[in-house]
């Protein structure tokens, strides 16, 4: 069986980091090189690194200064050894037979990409039973423009880096951005675009777990953006190589778009410079795409109002919230007396 490796970025997740890197020493595919990158943590991460490297031979440690997710993905893939990669974020687990599952089904049907789906763990790893993934069965994708539509209209490949294995070679001149936040977004349309073959089978392997502190689960700031912006980057991309994928490209724009938007009002977090930029944003697509795009009618009426004013939405959503939040806390005064 060929050497894959596989890159797990540490940063300030002592409590979830044993069970991750249990989960990954123990899969039944044994022939791993285990690069765990310690990126700067603050707590006792690098202790517990170093501890599992002189159990397993199998586990290289490479400490650096903080640099974000990106920057610790690169400096892994720059180490790696393996035919094949894949990746595991520290604070998430995976089946026992997650890899071997994912090399069988790369190697039946001679693929580039190999995806397998999700479950979602609480942070005391109870299953919470909710998915995003649409289950669709085992399948296998042809072809580079095939592969690129079903990546497009998220027919079972989405844009995460975890949960694949992929051939090392599609990192060829491709690295994440450093400095970037939701760094998937600039970065697996482009390997997606170098694949022939993308077989997505295998079930639930990978237990991704949801944390009250992630970024994906907080209150807006201006990290936020970068998904917009990385949304842009993929539209330009997909206008010059795939124009027949270019309404997935632009809802994929407006999706972003409108998640900043409401997560400025919620949050009562505004600034015009954050606004003005969303709003450009909004602008550069037609209006009639943001009314008749695939979103459900709250989607399209939600777009088409930003496009007219994002000052006006912010300002709206964050009205309607206190007003939620007063009654919600009348109720519970009333109810408890």
């Amino acid at each position: 069986m060929e050497l894959i490796s596989i890159i797990i970025p540490v940063y300030n997740v002592e409590r979830y980091l044993r069970d991750c890197i249990d989960s990954v020493i123990n899969q039944n595919y044994q022939n791993l090189q285990i690069i765990l990158v310690d990126d700067g943590s603050l707590d006792k991460c690098p202790k517990i690194c170093d501890e599992y490297a002189c159990k397993d031979h199998r586990i290289k440690v490479i400490h650096k200064e903080n640099g974000g997710l990106s920057d610790a993905r690169n400096a892994g893939i720059d180490q790696a050894c393996g035919k094949y990669i894949s990746f595991v974020d520290s604070d998430d687990v995976i089946a026992t037979d997650m890899i071997f599952s994912l090399y069988e089904q790369m190697m039946q049907n001679k693929a580039d990409i190999s995806v397998c789906q999700r479950s979602h763990i609480d942070e005391n790893g109870k299953d919470l039973d909710v998915s995003v993934d649409v289950i669709l069965g085992d399948y296998v994708v042809s072809g580079n423009k095939n592969c690129m539509h079903d990546f497009m209209s998220s027919r079972g490949i989405d844009t995460v880096a975890w949960g694949k294995l992929y051939r090392m070679d599609l990192f060829k001149d491709i690295r994440y951005p450093k400095g970037r936040y939701h760094e998937d977004v600039f970065t697996t349309y482009r390997l997606v675009a170098k694949a022939n073959v993308i077989v997505v089978g295998g079930g639930k392997k990978y237990y991704y777990r949801v944390r009250n502190a992630s970024i994906t689960q907080s209150s807006f700031s201006s990290r936020h953006l970068d998904a917009v912006i990385g949304k842009c980057e993929m539209a330009d991309f997909v206008a010059a190589n795939y124009p027949e994928e270019l309404v997935y490209a632009k809802a994929g724009v407006v999706y972003a778009a409108n998640q900043c938007v409401w997560r400025m009002g919620v949050s009562h977090c505004y600034d015009k410079r954050f606004v003005k930029m969303l709003q450009l944003k909004y602008r550069s697509l037609e209006i009639s795409f943001l009314r008749y795009g695939k979103n459900g009618l709250f989607s399209k009426l939600f777009s088409v109002c930003a496009f007219v004013s994002v000052d006006s939405v912010v300002k709206a959503v964050s009205i309607i919230y206190k007003i939620k939040k007063k009654y919600a806390e009348c109720n519970k005064r009333v109810f408890s007396k």
